[in-house]
């Protein structure tokens, strides 16, 4: 097993002109070379750096046991590869869960398709696989597109440490997702939104998560496109409430594009927050807002929250029916459904669909609401994130300059 470690050496104190005891500024490494001796060699002072050309040496040995050619990767068992894969994957940053969730739809593949060495990777297979598992499973296009590029990115890993010639899968290409979407979301208008809060503050708690912090957990979300798990990371150290322009900061290793997010807050945000942890009263250093697993152990399900919410938001609109008329007209209604006649959900995630959607409305200019909703394509804030409504379409079109009186004559 290889490791990094600080080598005891001996310096002089220069306060008592004695040897004494310390670590060494360079990190070394220990690891098994090629012929199965340990090795130990110095490395960088950064400890970053001494990780990565530890990484290296390893792979380089690895190499050599296994043999450089093409036709001795060939006939080791695809186990032993996905074992480099996955520890490849996780040397680069990426999340457990999308680690586990990678390696397992390879792994899924491979199983059911039998490929037992590298080489029996071709496109024939994998559309065979894809097909599977859409009569067997009834999957979408999105997530059948995630098993195709969970196996393209193991054929790339493959390529590039030389244990495949060329990539097998270049000719499979992905499916067009927007022509089958199973859960598509859509965006609460203003006054749905004030019903859920409304809901939120007054009701029980919901997945261990009180009514008085879902209120100010739906705000952040539909003020800042911030995702669960990344609201699910902050403490009141990452807010900056004093100056001109109030932030909330999510650390990289939180945020789903891998880098510090910062957000400006929107004065009457800044106001509810701070009424909302005077009356809480957190430490510095407290998660408030514990939702994930990555963060405090447990993963809270936000979509079970919003949808008792809504629940009971419906059920006082319903109830605030002036006839029975009006009440009928509001049952039949979609409003303040979790999921509306056309199957799109208003769940936690919506909120972030909320808070784009309201960008556009507020004529934000396009480019100004992908950098606000971090985007690093503006075709993904655009088309899917904003919403339209029918009314505002209608708006529209009666803002087209009129025919005038075509039979006016003299």
């Amino acid at each position: 097993m290889a490791n990094l470690y600080k080598k005891p050496v001996h310096v002089i104190d220069p306060k008592t002109g004695q040897k004494v005891k310390a670590d060494s500024k360079k990190w070394w490494g220990r690891y098994v070379d090629a012929d199965g001796v340990e090795r130990r060699v110095p490395l960088a002072v950064d400890k970053k750096i001494a990780q990565r050309m530890l990484n290296e040496l390893v792979e380089q040995a690895e190499q050599g046991r296994n043999g450089n050619s093409f036709a001795d990767a060939a006939k080791l068992p695809i186990e032993l590869h996905l074992e480099g894969f996955e520890e490849h994957l996780v040397a680069k940053g990426n999340t457990a869960l999308h680690v586990q969730q990678t390696v397992k739809r390879v792994e899924v593949y491979v199983s059911t398709m039998k490929r037992r060495t590298i080489d029996k990777i071709d496109p024939a297979s994998v559309e065979e696989f894809i097909a599977r598992l859409r009569k067997e499973q009834n999957l979408s296009l999105q997530t059948c597109n995630h098993y195709i590029r969970a196996i393209k990115t193991f054929c790339n890993w493959l390529v590039k440490r030389d244990k495949l010639l060329r990539h097998p899968l270049l000719s499979v290409s992905l499916f067009n997702a927007e022509a089958d979407q199973r859960h598509c979301r859509r965006p609460l208008d203003a006054t749905e939104f004030q019903y859920l809060l409304r809901a939120a503050e007054a009701g029980p708690p919901v997945e261990g998560m009180s009514g008085e912090d879902r209120f100010m957990f739906y705000v952040l979300a539909a003020w800042t496109g911030f995702r669960k798990g990344e609201l699910g990371s902050v403490t009141l150290r990452h807010f900056k409430l004093d100056g001109e322009y109030p932030t909330l900061t999510i650390n990289a290793a939180y945020s789903k594009r891998r880098r510090e997010d910062v957000q400006f807050l929107h004065p009457d945000v800044v106001a509810l927050f701070q009424e909302w942890v005077t009356k809480k009263n957190p430490r510095a250093d407290d998660i408030l807002f514990p939702v994930s697993a990555k963060t405090c152990g447990t993963e809270r399900k936000t979509a079970k929250m919003v949808e008792r919410d809504l629940a009971s938001a419906r059920e006082v609109w319903i109830n605030e029916s002036n006839s029975d008329a009006e009440r009928e007209f509001r049952e039949d209604s979609d409003y303040l459904k979790y999921v509306n006649s056309h199957g799109k959900f208003a769940d936690f995630h919506g909120l972030r669909h909320t808070f784009i959607t309201n960008l556009g409305r507020a004529n934000v200019s396009p480019k100004t609401a992908q950098l606000l909703a971090r985007h690093s394509d503006i075709k993904l804030t655009m088309q899917i994130y904003t919403h339209v409504a029918p009314v505002e379409q209608a708006a529209a079109i009666r803002a087209l300059p009129g025919l005038g009186d075509l039979r006016k004559t003299d």
